[in-house]
């Protein structure tokens, strides 16, 4: 048996008494589109804030202790690291002055030595002393003898100004304390047409997954700290197999007439 359905008049109380209910409900209902809505906005407007902050600083690692030399030494590091790219990359010639910062136990300012010959001269340098008296005695069992040895600072590598052809700096940059200061000395240390060679672990990607975080670089922290200082890359090398190669002059275009922003590429050494 059907009934007819309710009706109720504006003057019923049953009227009267879910009026305002139903516009209570509304009113809530509004309050928690609006808060939803606000949410939303607060959580684009945070999304966006992250996107467009500035990368976070890069902190330095430590600095690797002279106890820890014989890592420079290992037996493989030829084949780890491929020390024939990079003098490739530097494209040396005899009787060249080339500065290596950093040198540690001189395992690459050895090999430079030998390239430039005894009219070139290699000076290495390290904030060290105990590292410098090591490089000393490897230098001498190899017969090496146009290298000069360097005590440098944090802050200055105290190279002479204007001297070096090449400056070569080999998994060393990231643990300078201070690179602002020690950027403006490299700059001041390059002769005119001069080009630093700067080698690192790669950050992105697992090749060097092997090396502490902190000791690796990316393109962009390295390309952006050198950028920022006045230096302008010619090329970057991705044929080591844990490491690029950056390539760099203290502005303007390189000497020699080339303007393509690319190195060419040397034979290696004999």
């Amino acid at each position: 048996m059907s009934h007819p359905p309710l009706r109720l008049d504006s003057r019923s109380p049953l009227r009267r008494w879910t009026r305002p209910l139903a516009i209570a409900a509304m009113a809530r209902m509004a309050r928690m589109a609006l808060w939803a809505g606000a949410g939303i906005l607060a959580l684009a407007l945070a999304a966006s804030a992250v996107q467009n902050a500035p990368p976070a600083k890069r902190e330095p690692a430590n600095v690797m202790s002279y106890e820890g030399a014989a890592w420079l030494e290992r037996d493989g590091r030829d084949q780890q690291e491929k020390p024939e790219v990079v003098l490739a990359a530097m494209q040396l010639r005899e009787g060249m002055t080339v500065a290596e910062i950093g040198a540690g136990t001189g395992y690459f300012s050895r090999r430079i030595g030998k390239v430039v010959g005894p009219t070139g001269k290699v000076y290495a340098e390290d904030i060290q002393p105990q590292m410098l008296d090591l490089l000393k005695g490897y230098a001498a069992k190899a017969g090496v003898h146009n290298i000069l040895t360097v005590l440098g600072t944090d802050t200055d590598p105290k190279l002479p100004p204007h001297a070096a052809d090449r400056i070569l700096l080999v998994d060393v940059y990231h643990e300078f304390q201070k690179p602002q200061e020690m950027l403006a000395r490299i700059a001041e240390a390059l002769a005119p047409g001069g080009r630093v060679i700067l080698v690192e672990y790669r950050l992105e990607g697992t090749t060097a997954a092997h090396i502490n975080i902190k000791h690796r670089m990316s393109i962009e922290q390295v390309t952006s700290e050198w950028t920022a200082a006045g230096f302008q890359l010619l090329d970057r090398i991705e044929s080591l197999p844990a490491q690029r190669i950056f390539i760099f002059s203290a502005g303007g275009p390189p000497a020699g007439g080339e303007k393509d922003g690319k190195t060419k590429p040397a034979k290696p050494p004999a």
